[in-house]
């Protein structure tokens, strides 16, 4: 095609604008080039259709600008409804560090037929060749204007970090940032996040509250005097709801910095790290950091040193490492399994371990070590035969009718549902070899609900009660309010549970509607409504997130609590499963949500940890109960 075809045209040429700005001048606002660019496309007579548009993004690469990348996709698509890009300059384009990146994006668009004009260059439409190297100089000198700004913004943040003022919105636990005139005088504390106004005031870091650095202090005597992992020292601040800044935990990544920070022997710390140019993260040796002191140290110099000298010598594992690490260790002791390899020093933790090969019993298989039959978990160490399993099945299908891990689970006779699956590869394989039917997932799904239904249990939607009378009664409301019902209307209303819980009660949306005595409508019908709603603006879209609201626990604390208890002393443990069976206690999950975890609220109902069942709680003094046949083991 003609690149002058604006001209001779007698009707305007479809055109799409490219705008972008990011943070380095304020004169490129998109309002500026969007209104140099209709001027351009108003004076050659292009008429613009469309706009993409990117906002507070950098040019250096195509990360980040989702508004070039539908651009570019749009204009190489079959059906594209513009022949034109109009850019406001070069720069605009990008700032690609690689002028030919910025040439190739141009090249595939003009292979399509989709030319690109840079409205603000002097050369616009024309592609003579001393326009493509005037085009290339300019190209190259965006992305040179983007290194040298780079290079005196890093040379500037030296300066100040070398005067104690502090670069950057986020800081280390304990610590504050406080904002500062230019003669040091405090004006207010920054919370995270924030960041100055003028480019008069400073911003410096102090000490923050005496509880928190004693946490630092604590932790460095953790690390280096009780010799604690990391890890270990990250649960031992979660079991004691120790919580760091924005309400978070103290993670082990946490921990970590906080080992590692500077800031704890009150010296601020800068260029440790370069990033630039959205180039990767480079460490940068020791003689190029940029130091002050700050403050009086936190913790005692020896301390933090001897806390780096620990830190070290811990070295980053790969897979080769952790096979000769395990081969010694296997040589040592003979045998392997997750609480030895924890307890070695000279090993990674069972989670790294885990982690690169997937699984304990990978690795042990990577090293030459067959484990022996005996379950890791859950089953008191007691070694269940093949002929013990299949047999518990058939007893357990023939009290039931049917099979389930939570049955399998709640059962005295048999191991966990883990064990089985480990040793056959499934439930459903297990069950094959034994020559009971295998039920579907939905199937099994469907049981599960009908029981519940039958038992009453299954009523409660957040902390509510919801009979079936109730529900359809909603529904008609809804009628009445609004004409119609849909399945977003039902999930959005905020009056209803959600409609995946009618479909649950009551098979599906239509037989709710049928039994609410509501008209029943065709597909095409509702597709049609719809369709209206839409052109009217009043049509109501999915949600993909789920609303923030907080439900509210219908049920009081104490009668939650006086039914765990009670439910403890029935069944003589305790479980979540026993808890969404029980009609007279909400579901497990609303327990965890209105108690914050389902560990707190085993405490807070005085029940504790059984001996020798782990993760059974029951009443203090009490025993598992056992079944008729004694405990678990070889049948």
């Amino acid at each position: 095609m003609s690149y002058h075809l604006a001209q001779s045209a007698k009707e305007p040429v479809r055109a799409a604008q490219y705008l972008r700005m990011s943070s380095e001048n304020q004169r490129y606002s998109t309002e500026n080039q969007e209104n140099a660019i209709a001027e351009y496309a108003l004076q050659h007579g292009y008429e613009i259709i469309a706009s993409y548009v990117d906002a507070g993004k950098s040019g250096l690469s195509l990360r980040g600008r989702d508004a070039l990348r539908e651009l570019l996709s749009d204009a190489l698509g079959s059906k594209r409804l513009f022949d034109t890009i109009l850019v406001l300059d070069v720069s605009r384009w990008g700032r690609f560090q690689n002028p030919d990146q910025a040439a190739h994006y141009e090249f595939l668009c003009r292979q399509a037929g989709v030319s690109v004009v840079y409205c603000a260059e002097p050369f616009g439409e024309d592609v003579a060749p001393v326009t493509t190297i005037v085009k290339h100089l300019k190209r190259v000198m965006a992305g040179e204007y983007s290194r040298e700004l780079s290079d005196k913004l890093a040379r500037a943040k030296r300066q100040q970090a070398a005067l104690g003022f502090r670069q950057g919105s986020r800081v280390l636990y304990g610590f504050r940032r406080v904002l500062v005139d230019a003669a040091r005088n405090p004006k207010q504390n920054l919370r995270d996040g924030e960041r100055k106004a003028l480019s008069n005031d400073k911003v410096i870091v102090v000490p923050g509250p005496s509880e928190e650095l004693e946490v630092i202090r604590r932790i460095f005597r953790m690390y280096v005097e009780d010799e604690l992992s990391i890890a270990s020292i990250a649960r031992f601040f979660a079991d004691q709801s120790i919580r760091g800044l924005a309400n978070s935990y103290l993670t082990p990544a946490i921990i970590r910095r906080i080992l590692s920070s500077e800031l704890c022997i009150g010296r601020m710390t800068y260029n440790r790290t370069v990033h630039r140019l959205q180039n990767p993260v480079t460490k940068t040796p020791e003689t190029a950091w940029t130091r002050f002191a700050a403050f009086e140290p936190i913790v005692p110099l020896a301390l933090y040193n001897n806390a780096q000298e620990r830190l070290a010598k811990q070295r980053r594992w790969d897979k080769e490492a952790i096979k000769v690490a395990l081969q010694k260790l296997l040589a040592r002791e003979g045998y392997l399994n997750q609480k030895l390899i924890e307890n070695a020093k000279d090993a990674p933790s069972a989670d790294t371990v885990a982690a690169h090969f997937g699984s304990l019993y990978a690795a042990y298989e990577a090293v030459g070590y067959c484990p022996p039959p005996v379950s890791p978990f859950g089953n008191n160490g007691k070694h269940w035969s093949k002929k013990a399993i299949l047999t518990g099945l058939r007893k357990l299908h023939a009290s039931h009718g049917y099979i389930t891990n939570r049955l399998i689970d709640r059962c005295n006779y048999l191991p966990s549902d883990n064990y089985i699956r480990r040793h056959f590869g499934s439930i459903a394989d297990a069950l094959r070899e034994v020559g009971l039917p295998v039920v579907a997932h939905s199937e099994v799904q469907k049981r599960s609900w009908n029981r519940r239904k039958t038992a009453g249990c299954d009523e409660y939607y957040h902390g509510v009660r919801w009979t079936d009378a109730r529900l359809l009664r909603a529904l008609r409301q809804l009628e009445q309010q609004f004409g119609y019902t849909s399945a977003n209307l039902i999930d959005q209303n905020g009056s209803t549970p959600k409609s995946g819980y009618y479909v649950k009660r009551f098979g599906s949306l239509a037989k709710a509607r049928k039994l609410a005595k509501l008209p029943s409508r065709s597909h095409s019908e509702l597709t049609f409504a719809a369709c209206k709603r839409r052109k009217e603006g009043t049509l109501i879209r999915r949600q993909w997130q789920e609303s923030k609201r907080v439900s509210v626990l219908r049920y009081r604390s104490e009668d939650v609590l006086r039914g765990l208890r009670a439910l403890a002393r029935r069944e003589g443990k305790i479980t979540i499963a026993l808890i969404d069976d029980e009609p007279s206690l909400p579901a497990a999950t609303t327990v965890i949500h209105h108690f914050g975890s389902i560990s707190r609220a085993y405490r807070l109902a005085g029940l504790v940890r059984l001996p020798g069942w782990p993760l059974r709680h029951g009443l203090p003094g009490t025993r598992y109960p056992r079944s008729s046949s004694g405990p678990k083991s070889n049948m």
